[in-house]
């Protein structure tokens, strides 16, 4: 972790503004807000596991004077990926972005978006990495992780940035701080699924508001 980089406790909270997101709509889904205390599970998200390791901890805590939502198990297990599924949305296309800091990770340092989520092991995801220096995008299915495509970009440690990702039909589009990085065709999830968090092995990443523009139900 960056000497400079800092990690605090305070009283915080977990908000979802609104319960359901409905076509037509934007939700703005604060993941830490101002009345629980850090270091407590999360109110937005439902915690779920695929691949090993044990429970996972997704907790509440501060980053830069900042309140975020963060994987805290942070075990060095390469076949680990820790998420967060949020019920109240579920949607087939759906456009999501969320804002996100890389803390710390010898193994990953990861940040993902999950769509169309059927359970723990079957879902969309597109992820940053602070390690690889990259975006990529996955479809997983009974457990197995298949890239799609990714892009080599800077993901910098310490600094928050942006991914979001825009389902709609069989197209995919994924940005990374504004910019377009990916547009592919994939017809391997189909139908209506929940969304959420994604994570990875030992990384410690802080996301901090998630928006969600359901597209169709």
């Amino acid at each position: 972790m960056n000497a400079d980089f800092h990690v605090g406790l305070s009283i915080l909270g977990t908000v979802l503004l609104g319960t359901n997101c409905h076509a037509g709509g934007t939700q703005v889904i604060r993941l830490a807000g101002p009345e629980a205390v850090v270091g407590g599970p999360p109110e937005s998200c439902r915690p779920a596991l695929m691949g090993e390791g044990g429970p996972v901890a997704w907790q509440v805590l501060l980053v830069h004077n900042r309140a975020a939502l963060a994987e805290m198990s942070r075990k060095g297990v390469d076949n680990r990926f820790p998420l967060c599924v949020i019920d109240a949305v579920k949607a087939s296309d759906v456009e999501l972005g969320v804002s996100f800091t890389p803390v710390a990770g010898r193994i990953d340092q990861a940040a993902g978006l999950i769509f169309r989520v059927r359970d723990a092991s079957n879902y969309y995801v597109v992820r940053a990495n602070a390690l690889e220096n990259n975006v990529n995008l996955y479809q997983v299915v009974r457990g197995v992780r298949r890239q799609i495509a990714g892009v080599n970009v800077p993901v910098l440690n310490g600094k928050t940035q942006q991914l979001g990702v825009r389902i709609e039909g069989d197209t995919i589009n994924v940005s990374f701080d504004g910019r377009p990085l990916i547009k592919v065709n994939d017809r391997t999830i189909q139908g209506s699924g929940a969304i959420g968090l994604w994570t990875k092995s030992d990384s410690l990443t802080a996301f901090y508001e998630l928006t969600v523009s359901v597209l169709k139900e």
